[in-house]
């Protein structure tokens, strides 16, 4: 490597922070950039099919029915990372995004539902497999910095990408957001294999071992036995259950209150942007330490969603409380691995890693459930409310972190 080369263009060539960073971009390239879309294009679907107050029970159904694979998924993760080593479980992962989103651009109900599982099997794939790389290459007392910086560097993607997808959406169909993606996927795959990442081959449990960790019944036992590790799940789910929400229905309750389909991209647009404060929440918490910033996020982003049935009939000021929502639990998402990270034992991450990754499945199936239940007699009203519940009661969990991580 020439030493004359900038420092960026060095930590970009060599396994550590910026790498990771970098792969983490990318990978939300593809993901945000249909992000809102396809809860948009679902409504749209739905609605045509079934009418409007129909349709947004199938479309939280939808979303129920894709978690619901996707925690499957999770669950035998560990036998295909074993049989086909974590290089190509990523691959696999990144070729499956692929497929998803022109699967979505078919613009049918049966490639939306589809489109929607691959999708979610390619997330799973691509963060189970980046999150042991992380933990690989990065030491534990370096992730308070690597985290944010990982946060911070796809804020561009997440700030960005939300809303370019609905413009193109509007304007051209599902097909311009599908390029879009594709292309980002395909550079993932391209600058992967320059990486030639390795497994650690002293994490692979041999003989009696390996068998017994590739079933998912005794995986999920230990990782319950382990108290630490169900705390950091908690934790991570309640942040998970706050951004599956907002991903989906703040851009519904704005549609339905007839507002310009562009400013729903928008407003998530701007939510995700907020991603920027990383670093500084990073610089913070050395100072302070992890927990206290958790335990407020989760607290504060809980109150402000509680608030908006209070002003339903105002889409100007629920966008607002869904700002002030966001800068909140992006605490939780700069942060809120770290206490896994650390609790984890180095020979069992293979194996539980994708266990605490289903904390994003259960973030959508369960609050899906009690959504699409709520839908078929309430309005958008009860959503806000129970996510608001959630976030709270985590933030509660949240107390038990220790004081000194």
């Amino acid at each position: 490597m020439d030493v004359n080369q900038p420092l960026f263009i060095r930590s970009l060539a060599k396994p550590g922070a910026g790498v990771f960073a970098m792969l983490f971009t990318l990978d939300s390239i593809g993901r945000a950039i249909i992000s809102t879309v396809l809860s948009l294009q679902a409504y749209d679907l739905y609605r045509d099919a079934f009418g409007q107050a129909e349709s947004r029970p199938w479309v939280s159904a939808s979303f129920l029915l894709t978690s619901f694979v996707s925690l499957l998924f999770n669950l035998v993760s560990p036998s295909f990372i074993h049989a086909f080593r974590r290089r190509w479980f990523y691959l696999g992962g990144i070729i499956l995004g692929i497929i998803a989103v022109f699967l979505l651009a078919t613009n049918t109900i049966p490639g939306q539902i589809s489109g929607m599982i691959c999708r979610a099997i390619s997330a799973a794939a691509c963060r189970i497999a980046l999150l042991l790389y992380i933990m690989d290459y990065i030491p534990r007392h370096q992730l308070v910095k690597s985290e944010p910086l990982r946060l911070a560097l796809s804020c561009i993607a997440w700030g960005l990408g939300p809303l370019l997808g609905v413009v193109l959406y509007a304007e051209h169909g599902s097909i311009a957001p599908a390029m879009i993606s594709a292309a980002s996927y395909v550079v993932l795959i391209v600058y992967f294999l320059y990486l030639r990442l390795r497994d650690d081959p002293a994490l692979v449990p041999p003989g009696n071992a390996l068998k017994q960790f590739r079933n998912p019944l005794r995986n999920i036992r230990h990782f319950i036995e382990q108290k630490r590790l169900v705390l950091a799940w908690t934790i991570a789910f309640g942040r998970s259950a706050w951004w599956s929400m907002f991903f989906v229905y703040p851009a519904l309750y704005l549609t339905d209150h007839h507002v310009d389909q562009f400013y729903a991209g928008l407003v998530v647009g701007i939510g995700n942007a907020l991603l920027i404060t990383a670093p500084i929440i990073g610089m913070v918490a050395q100072r302070i330490g992890i927990r206290a910033p958790l335990v407020y996020g989760l607290f504060f982003g809980g109150i402000v969603t509680l608030a908006i049935p209070f002003f339903y009939d105002y889409p100007l000021i629920v966008s607002i409380l869904l700002l002030f929502g966001a800068s909140a639990i992006i605490v939780l998402d700069a942060l809120g691995n770290i206490p896994f990270m650390r609790f984890v034992r180095v020979r069992e991450r293979n194996q539980m890693s994708p266990i605490f990754q289903t904390y994003i499945d259960f973030s959508d199936l369960a609050p899906s459930t009690i959504y699409t239940l709520l839908l078929l007699q309430f309005d958008f009203r009860a959503v806000f409310l129970t996510s608001g519940l959630l976030t709270i009661l985590a933030g509660i969990v949240a107390t038990y972190l220790p004081k000194r991580l």
